[in-house]
């Protein structure tokens, strides 16, 4: 029995009102409440209903969702929602125990064919029998709702489940991408029609499906999408003609979700060309696909180059006309985190070998483990991984929890981190590792190939820093534009300007500045380390509102400023998961939580040290657009202009 099978067990409690904090948590475990010490301070404080997460059983259908402001655009306003500090539980007990039976279902498939498993990457397809044998795991359809077949998981639940299948990058994103792409789309934007026409094949696992968006001269930007759909009116039918590339999943998939801009004459008679989204189906005539790229990662998922010329009914139009874009919004900013929970799980199987080889390497008569430098690079890549994994399940359960849930940003920010996670362990580890990772058949090779393609995987870096950089500005001048605009105008509101430069002043020099009071809510233990996220959250919102008041509300920042919002944006995210999750490790007595309270503090103080830099750097910049910068950006665009690196070689004389 799994998931699936789950009837209605229990009713959601409301938060309306509730007390919720610290001793909510203690309830089941009368010995470690407050009250029983009075050496230890209560931390319970009164949250209203927004701030207040649901608790208890949540019911399939979540009738009692909260409402509350997205947290991290929240932040960029200056308000903190307490009630992240207390990791709100979204699973109740009898859908645990499912989890966790279906989590065992998971293992043993991966001991039963490791060896087919093994094989993939370098044949470079998923066997079929696999998948088969996958299908009674009903990996399938986990946020497909009931009345078609589907488990309707919460998006934790879904997460869990996807975490661990990681354990083979390759079936965890073809899984991944079938669920949260096309699929969702469907879900969520789909008529009735397609609806009973698709779901229920998806979710038995007997349609497979593919997103094709990436073009050749159109990578990240939807406006430049140019495959073309012509609306033919006499027979109500699209022809749409174009070539998708990089499309995963390809020469599987029954279905394919393909975005083009539909030319038509709007009313004043002048042609539109709005992105639209069509569902195709794999033997639709002119639909051709080529043969799979050869990859050094995730090659099983078959990525190939999808050619269009076809006809097709009205009725494979995807949504109301036009809303291509709210379509992608939809499926791929409030999704991106998910990506995180495999690279969670290969980073932790990395770090389980690195340790292994470590205890068993011996360096000039000693255990490689028993050197301190050793230590220290195997304990930040495991708080890296710790942290990961707590803005995950905050951010899933974020999602969870919300009656209309915005996380778009958190997604986006953990994302981003998981990035940089996999980046900075896989360097860590395969350096303990030594000179054995330098073989081109040996094991270690797959790690570096899985950890070179994520840093391009589903966007760039770039795009993603960018995005997160505006969707935080770009909130800030929405909700508090007025009054940014009134502290721009001294001579009209002198009080303003006033009140903007003593806040300003109080930060910079450290003399009373505002706090959030974090340590209010977490456990005292980790009362001292909080002022530090305390400290930067604080200034997250200070540094949006000096870039608004020095550059105009018109947004246009620099990009360099914008990478800067968008990494300190990034570190205050995990500080504040590691914070929590610790916290309430350390209060229910988790197994190992002290290694949780180490692995937090560290994590939070390298993180914090980061956030300084980027708050000094950002306080010494000239017109807020860096000096360092500028002469980096002017050294860029002159080698640009020459097409190469120019530098003459140092030992070069001049010849008069």
């Amino acid at each position: 029995m799994n998931i699936r099978h789950l009837t209605r067990v229990g009713q959601m409690r409301g938060g309306g009102g509730l007390r919720f904090g610290i001793r909510k948590l203690l309830e089941p475990y009368p010995a470690l409440a407050f009250n029983n010490n009075k050496n230890i301070r209560c931390i319970t404080m009164d949250l209203d209903g927004r701030q207040t997460p649901p608790i208890g059983s949540p019911t399939d259908n979540k009738l009692k969702s909260i409402n509350f402001k997205p947290f991290l655009k929240s932040l960029f306003l200056g308000e903190f929602n307490a009630s992240i500090l207390s990791y709100a539980e979204v699973i109740n007990y009898d859908r645990y125990f499912m989890l966790q039976d279906q989590l065992k279902h998971i293992n043993t498939f991966f001991k039963e064919n490791k060896e087919t498993i093994d094989d993939m990457e370098e044949r470079g397809v998923v066997p079929d029998h696999l998948l088969k044998k996958i299908q009674v795991l009903e990996m399938s359809g986990l946020l497909v709702p009931k009345e078609y077949g589907g488990a309707e998981l919460l998006n934790t639940e879904a997460l869990r489940l996807l975490q661990e299948l990681g354990k083979s990058f390759t079936l965890a994103e073809l899984f991944r991408m079938n669920e949260l792409m096309c699929t969702k789309a469907i879900v969520l934007h789909g008529s009735q029609e397609q609806k009973d026409k698709y779901l229920e094949k998806i979710a038995t696992g007997d349609m497979w499906t593919a997103y094709c968006f990436t073009e050749k001269n159109a990578g990240s930007d939807p406006n430049a999408v140019e495959a073309k759909a012509t609306r033919c009116k006499d027979t109500n039918t699209f022809h749409i003609k174009g070539e998708k590339t990089w499309v995963a999943n390809a020469l599987r998939a029954d279905l394919f979700l393909v975005f083009a801009k539909v030319w038509e004459k709007d009313y004043t008679g002048n042609y539109s060309d709005e992105v639209n989204t069509f569902l195709i189906e794999r033997n639709t005539p002119g639909l051709s696909i080529s043969q799979p790229y050869n990859l050094s990662s995730l090659n099983g998922l078959q990525v190939c180059d999808v050619t269009l010329d076809c006809t097709l009914p009205e009725t494979a139009l995807l949504g109301d006309p036009g809303t291509g874009l709210q379509v992608l919004k939809s499926i791929n900013h409030d999704n991106k985190y998910f990506l995180g929970g495999a690279v969670v799980t290969r980073l932790t199987h990395l770090l389980d070998k690195t340790v292994k080889h470590a205890l068993a390497r011996y360096q000039f008569g000693a255990p490689l483990a028993s050197f301190e430098l050793i230590k220290q690079q195997i304990g930040m890549c495991a708080s890296e991984i710790y942290a990961l994994e707590a803005m995950l399940y905050i951010t899933s359960g974020l999602a969870d929890v919300g009656e209309k849930p915005d996380t778009e940003l958190e997604s986006a920010v953990v994302k981003e981190f998981a990035q940089r996670a996999s980046n900075k362990c896989t360097q860590l580890c395969l350096s303990i590792l030594g000179a054995q990772t330098n073989l081109a058949d040996s094991e270690w090779a797959q790690f570096l190939h899985d950890n070179q393609v994520l840093q391009s995987w589903q966007g760039s870096s770039n795009i993603n820093k960018c995005f997160i950089g505006l969707s935080g500005i770009m909130h800030l001048v929405q909700e508090k534009g007025d009054d940014m605009r009134k502290t721009m105008e001294p001579g009209l509101n002198p009080f303003k300007r006033i009140k903007y430069g003593f806040k300003l002043q109080r930060e910079i020099k450290g003399r009373f500045p505002k706090r959030f009071k974090i340590d209010n809510h977490v456990h005292p233990r980790f009362a001292n380390i909080s002022y530090l996220v305390d400290e930067a959250a604080c200034r997250l919102n200070i540094m949006g509102e000096m870039m608004l008041v020095n550059t105009g509300l018109n947004a246009q920042v620099y990009e360099c400023n914008l990478e800067v919002m968008s990494d300190f944006t990034m570190e205050v995210y995990a500080m504040v998961c590691a914070l929590s999750r610790a916290s309430r490790s350390y209060i229910v007595g988790h197994a190992h939580h002290n290694h949780d309270v180490e692995l937090a503090i560290g994590f939070i103080s390298k993180s914090h040290g980061r956030t300084d830099k980027l708050w000094r750097d950002f306080l010494s910049m000239s017109k807020y657009r860096g000096i360092t910068n500028a002469y980096l950006v002017g050294a860029g665009e002159y080698l640009l202009k020459q097409g190469k690196y120019c530098a003459v070689n140092p030992l070069i004389k001049n010849s008069f």
